[in-house]
């Protein structure tokens, strides 16, 4: 699975020559905090790769809107999604499970990598 993220950032050019942001680009719209990074994405990305590779995962889809961007997990035999991976308005971070009953949440944090952490794989335990 690749997520391509689009990266239409201002140059950085005129950095420290004291000219505003509004005068090099008069037109650029300022980036919500409700939208994934690039680096939120390659984070999601990482978990989701091997997931998909393995057959645990069927898909992902992505969800945006004003207030949130989302990206919801599919699972083999599942007709709905069932992960819901969301950045909110403010910059917040959660996961949450879904269960037939409704969400609930099973990680946040102050970044991508933080709140997908629940999926990092650990080390095997020893004898």
């Amino acid at each position: 699975m690749t997520i391509l993220p689009t990266t239409d950032t201002p140059a950085d050019s005129d950095a420290g020559a004291g000219i505003r942001l509004e005068e090099r680009a008069p037109n650029v719209i300022q980036f919500s905090r409700a939208r994934f990074t690039p680096d939120d994405l390659d984070a999601f990305a990482a978990v989701a790769e091997p997931k998909i590779r393995d057959g645990h995962w069927v898909g992902v889809l992505r969800e945006s809107a004003r207030t949130h961007d989302r990206l919801l997990v599919l699972l083999p035999e599942v007709d709905r999604p069932v992960f819901r991976f969301e950045r909110d308005a403010k910059g917040r971070y959660s996961l949450s499970f879904h269960d037939r009953s409704g969400w609930y949440g099973i990680g946040a944090g102050d970044n991508a990598a933080e709140c997908l952490s629940i999926w990092r794989p650990r080390r095997p335990r020893s004898p």
